[in-house]
């Protein structure tokens, strides 16, 4: 697409994912076969499938008893949804482009948590936005300051962009936290938007309700069923907001891009957000998370003088900040590069996935993921023995 740049972590895992024995690049947890989701779910339930079902388009919004589904999960005393207030798009990835092309455009100011998925800040500047980045910090736990984010706002802010939990650092912005961000929202009428496709994924005390529930009017969220429930394969994400105007606005751009999403997807989707089988879902992965999380832990503290985290309190990914001898962080493109080339073992380099072009920010830093607990069984000794060369 002209004047757009790569998009800098799929071009990275295009490159080097082909190249790897054992990949770690992935944030999808735990990825599920139908049969062994067929197997969680209680026995009274439906199967996944409905094999009677006419493989025509479907609903061009979706499937009505989907967005019920997905418009329950976000509801709550303050707000009630109901099916209009949901787009069932082709993924997550789909769903953003459709809200931050629609919301942003020229002359239009909007601030983005930072670290984050590069979609997020590149399509705003795309479309002629001012973006500036709301930084989260390892030495404050990768926990922003709402008092940095309020000095930041301008007459045309136009969208304040979060990513809860996030990717690639495993922040969870808590409830106190939400709720200082909807008061400044509110305060300067600033739309917020909330990618939250690795919620419910949290691995701690520290969680957050879908920001939508929070009842602030102007709010756009996304998520999906890729990452959190291990369904990467169903390609089924979704748009919500109280507000029918942000929805008309995503469905507009939505008809250029999508008649409708696949019936087959969009049933199994549904079958795995049930009340009777998520649950259980997602026990199953965050106990997946536990493991590799204290694997990680041990490594860490094991290899203290080379290796440094923040524990991340949830989504799918850790950060880690790789030294070399003398302290400094290395580089974090041939370290990772190096890895695939000696050992086999894939992961993603911070610093260069997930930073501004031009910056130096998250050096040293490479994103491992926490979805797969023999890959990263299998893959900590090379680690340790990649370290040793390095």
């Amino acid at each position: 697409m002209k004047g757009i740049p790569g998009f800098k972590i799929d071009k990275w895992v295009q490159e080097y994912g082909p190249k790897s024995q054992i990949s770690l690049h992935s944030s999808v947890i735990s990825p599920i076969s139908l049969r062994e989701l067929q197997k969680l779910a209680p026995e009274e339930s439906q199967a996944a499938i409905d094999y009677d079902l006419p493989l025509n388009y479907g609903p061009v919004q979706g499937s009505v008893k989907l967005r019920q589904r997905i418009a329950e999960l976000h509801s709550s005393p303050k707000v009630q949804l109901t099916e209009e207030n949901v787009i069932i798009t082709t993924g997550s990835i789909l769903a953003n482009y459709l809200v931050l092309t629609s919301i942003c455009g020229e002359g239009d100011h909007v601030i983005c948590q930072y670290p984050t998925y590069g979609q997020l800040y590149a399509l705003p500047r795309f479309v002629g936005a001012e973006v500036d980045m709301w930084e989260m910090r390892a030495e404050n736990q990768w926990i922003p300051s709402v008092e940095e984010l309020a000095a930041m706002i301008k007459p045309n802010t136009k969208a304040i962009i979060l990513n809860n939990p996030s990717n690639p650092t495993g922040t969870v912005l808590p409830e106190a936290v939400l709720e200082n961000i909807v008061k400044l929202a509110e305060k300067h009428n600033i739309l917020l938007f909330s990618d939250e496709v690795f919620a419910p994924l949290f691995h701690s005390s520290v969680t957050a309700p879908p920001l939508i529930s929070l009842g602030y009017p102007k709010t756009i969220a996304t998520g999906s069923v890729s990452k959190a429930q291990g369904l990467a394969g169903v390609r089924v994400g979704w748009i919500v907001s109280p507000d029918r105007a942000l929805i008309e606005q995503a469905m507009t751009l939505r008809d250029y891009t999508t008649i409708s999403v696949s019936q087959l997807d969009q049933s199994v989707a549904n079958f795995a957000l049930s009340p009777a089988l998520l649950p259980k879902l997602m026990e199953r992965n965050l106990a997946v998370c536990q493991r590799t999380i204290g694997m990680l832990d041990e490594f860490i503290k094991s290899n203290s003088i080379r290796c440094e985290w923040v524990k991340p309190a949830g989504a799918g990914t850790a950060f880690v900040r790789i030294l070399q001898r003398d302290g400094q962080p290395v580089d974090e493109v041939k370290f990772a590069a190096g890895f695939v080339q000696k050992f086999g073992v894939s992961v993603v380099p911070g610093g260069y996935c997930f930073s501004q072009d031009g910056s130096d920010d998250f050096k040293g830093y490479i994103r491992v993921a926490l979805g797969d607990e023999q890959k990263l069984r299998d893959a900590l000794p090379l680690l340790q023995q990649f370290l040793g060369t390095e």
